[in-house]
């Protein structure tokens, strides 16, 4: 809808043709595409100058690969396991331009990682904190999903990685919770979870991402895992059972709450600086704050390479942006025009 009211044609596809009727009134075409079918894949972005990737994690990987093949430049939000970078070669050969992790954590987060390590003497530690929930939690979950909830159950057990002192260490998800408080919110759970990705190669001897969530939701999965129902075997239908009970009515309104915390030396003097992102559901425009915060992110870095602003062939995240100054500034400017900005 954001790029659609910059005046682009823009076209949604999907294989759910319900979708067709929904985005009929925004003046937005549909086309009925099976994702799991390359050459389909390939045959469908031919006329188009830029492809966005919003599929689940496991379809990231090869949809970014067969756009890339293709000849097209690509902005993602997929939370691939693979690291998109190892496309870079194919992205170069074809001079095409793909900038993954484009949401909000990873995404935004990443921006301001990259701005920090730049503007920064010596950048010693950086942390994100960052989750989307209910505004209004109820028992027994304390939690309302969304976005795909076989990516939430991503990020409860895929092994977490973060930096300390210089060493790249991993331990499962859920691990090391601890309280961190917000205004207006409470005191909310943290624990690990595999969220710095690229930014793991970032010279920062410590550094570590996780999600936040209601207290008690955490335990209880914890209680699940324990259960086995996080198993091959048993996912699927785990996470059928939890797409019902997650899902959102429609006076469910969400939030996204996003911290950065970054300790260095600026001039001489050690420095820390705290960032906090508190974002709502929009009921005026019915969008929810993690498709806002994401989507605007995305929508940002599409107008950048639309715009030919950033001309560079290759498979690139946004901490890659951190000495541009113009680049970093227009996506903030554009998130803060539609109300997202940090305290």
């Amino acid at each position: 809808r954001d790029l659609k009211e910059q005046k682009y044609s823009v076209t949604v596809a999907d294989r759910d043709e319900s979708l067709k009727a929904r985005l009929a009134p925004f003046g937005i075409d549909y086309l009925n595409l099976d994702f799991s079918n390359n050459n389909a894949v390939t045959d469908a972005v031919k006329n188009f100058d830029l492809v966005i990737g919003a599929v689940p994690g496991f379809m990231g990987f090869d949809i970014l690969k067969t756009v890339l093949e293709a000849g097209k430049d690509m902005v993602d939000i997929s939370f691939m396991p693979e690291d998109s970078r190892d496309l870079t070669q194919l992205a170069e050969k074809n001079k095409v331009t793909a900038i993954t992790d484009a949401g909000v954590a990873p995404g935004l987060s990443n921006l301001l990682f990259g701005r920090a390590l730049f503007e920064y003497d010596e950048l010693h530690s950086a942390n994100c904190y960052v989750g989307g929930l209910p505004q209004n939690p109820q028992p027994p979950w304390w939690y309302k999903s969304v976005f795909s909830p076989i990516d939430v159950i991503e990020e409860y057990t895929r092994p977490a990685r973060f930096v300390l002192n210089g060493k790249m260490i991993t331990k499962p998800a859920m691990t090391d919770i601890e309280e961190i408080t917000f205004d207006n919110i409470g005191t909310l759970d943290a624990f690990n979870s595999d969220g710095l990705r690229s930014l793991l190669d970032m010279p920062i001897p410590n550094m570590v991402e996780k999600t936040l969530r209601y207290p008690g939701h955490i335990q209880k999965i914890v209680e699940m895992q324990g259960n086995g129902l996080f198993e091959p075997e048993k996912i699927k239908q785990t996470a059928e059972s939890l797409f019902k009970e997650w899902a959102p009515g429609k006076e469910d309104f969400d939030q996204t709450i996003m911290r950065l915390e970054f300790i260095g030396k600026k001039d001489g003097e050690k420095i820390t600086e705290i960032y906090n992102l508190l974002d709502y559901f929009d009921e005026q425009k019915n969008i929810t704050s993690m498709a806002r915060t994401t989507g605007y992110t995305c929508a940002a870095v599409a107008n950048i390479i639309l715009s030919g602003d950033f001309k560079k062939n290759g498979v690139f995240t946004l901490e890659n942006f951190g000495r541009e100054t113009k680049l970093v500034d227009n996506i903030l400017h554009y998130l803060s025009e539609r109300n997202i900005q940090f305290n």
